[in-house]
């Protein structure tokens, strides 16, 4: 604030300095007309009795009517004038001199006053023209331009010439440097009002950290709901799920029921491990120790096995070679609609497809049973449905997110009578598409019956 205070009252004086100055110099060229008409018609009386007389008064009546304009215009324009509006105001006063000189040759000097107002109106080569244009009227009326030329005149010509190099150079000078003062005060200014900028800016930067990092920690949150709702959520519901069939085998099948209470264990401890990992982010513990494709299919036929449906699956060849995300993200949420298929479908059959279809990985989930409640459901235009989990479950949001992290999409279509289908596509970088679409070996499909699970 103190900078563009410094600043603009230092050119509140510089211009305030320079208008007395152009006052000082209106007044001597008002004084100086109108004593060079008086001069004139006081020194030929006849001039009062023709139309010379009034010509002189109207002209330098014109003349000063023209300075008068360029004075008060000038205090409403920055410097330098406008080269247009300089232009007809010299030539304007040129022609008002000229015409003065014409009537009688005594006028001939106020085309000096003609050249130090050409001084306040160009800079640059624009002054330089001007004033030779004037100086070379200024010669002609004085009769030093009439061939052959004179010693006399060339002496003439030379001393006048001389001084108006001088004055113009002085000039020149003067307006570059008040041009770098000028510019130089632009620059500070510019400056300061960039530093306050840049103060706001980091104030508001400041506050955009602060806010951001309330939506990390709230993005956190939400991750790591979806991490134990993917992770603990599945992993209980699955123990609950095998010793519950452990109680039933007990009495019947007493070495199931021990190979279904291992198998109880070892979900255990990887729920443990996978716990740990969440913290950090990890991949899913399947994943670390086994290709996409073998998890899946060892996946599905544990669903087979452990509900006693009849899951069909198709895989495409080479899929485990799929980037990590993707991998990762195919992993979680097929995982989530298995369990969801198991804990809530009451469904018989169910059927996973899983291929490459025009750059995109597409999943294909399929179950024959009840449907997804209406009320967490709405239909949109082209037949699909949009979602939501019941309150105190991530299921259905946790899949969604997962799948629009990396630009894939998710749709669902769902009735009582149809069961439910879920569309996943993922999509896929142009190496792996092009290692993918190089394979031609036939996909490979295992169906897995009721009962027939010691088969596969």
């Amino acid at each position: 604030m103190s900078a563009h205070y410094d600043i603009d009252k230092e050119n509140a004086d510089f211009f305030r300095i320079f208008n007395r100055v152009m006052t000082m110099l209106g007044v001597f060229v008002f004084l100086s007309f109108s004593l060079s008409t008086y001069s004139v018609l006081k020194s030929n009386p006849l001039y009062m009795h023709d139309w010379r007389g009034i010509a002189c008064i109207v002209l330098t009546a014109a003349a000063l009517l023209i300075y008068a304009s360029m004075f008060f215009m000038s205090r409403k324009m920055d410097w330098p004038i406008p080269w247009p509006y300089a232009v007809s105001i010299w030539g304007g006063l040129c022609l008002m001199v000229i015409l003065l000189t014409l009537i009688n040759i005594s006028f001939v000097w106020i085309f000096y006053i003609v050249l130090s107002v050409s001084f306040g109106l160009f800079e640059g080569r624009r002054l330089i023209l001007v004033v030779s244009i004037t100086a070379l009227m200024l010669f002609g009326f004085e009769g030093l331009l009439i061939w052959p030329v004179s010693e006399g005149a060339l002496t003439s010509i030379a001393g006048q010439s001389l001084s108006l190099v001088s004055m113009t150079g002085f000039c020149l000078m003067f307006q570059r440097m008040m041009g770098e003062r000028f510019e130089r005060n632009r620059l500070v200014k510019q400056l300061s009002q960039t530093n306050s900028e840049l103060e706001e800016a980091h104030h508001q930067l400041e506050q955009s950290v602060a806010q951001e990092q309330e939506l990390a920690v709230l993005r956190e949150r939400t991750r790591l709901a979806r991490e134990m709702h993917d992770t603990l959520g599945h992993a209980l519901v699955l123990i609950s799920v095998k010793l519950e069939a452990a109680q039933r085998l007990r009495e019947r099948d007493p070495e199931r029921c021990d190979r279904e209470i291992e198998s109880t264990k070892q979900i255990a401890r990887e729920t443990m491990t996978a716990l740990r990992a969440s913290i950090a982010d990890l991949r899913s513990p399947a994943l670390e120790r086994e290709s996409i494709s073998f998890a899946l299919g060892r996946s599905v036929r544990e669903l087979a096995q452990r509900t006693g449906l009849q899951v069909t699956y198709t895989l495409q060849p080479d899929i485990g070679n799929l980037p990590q995300l993707v991998a990762e993200v195919l992993w979680k949420v097929t995982q989530e609609a298995l369990t969801n298929i198991e804990k809530h479908a009451h469904a018989k059959n169910v059927e996973v497809c899983i291929s490459h279809l025009d750059g995109n990985l597409l999943i294909q989930i399929h179950d024959d049973g009840i449907g997804l409640p209406p009320a967490l459901c709405q239909p949109q235009e082209d037949g699909t449905l949009i979602c939501t989990s019941p309150k105190g479950h991530y299921g259905l949001s946790g899949m969604s997110e997962r799948v629009e992290s990396i630009g894939g999409h998710l749709s669902l279509r769902s009735s009582k009578d149809q069961g439910t289908t879920i569309e996943i596509k993922l999509p896929l970088s142009s190496m792996i598409l092009s290692k993918l679409s190089r394979s031609k070996q036939p996909a490979q499909s295992e169906s897995m019956p009721v009962g027939s699970v010691e088969n596969m």
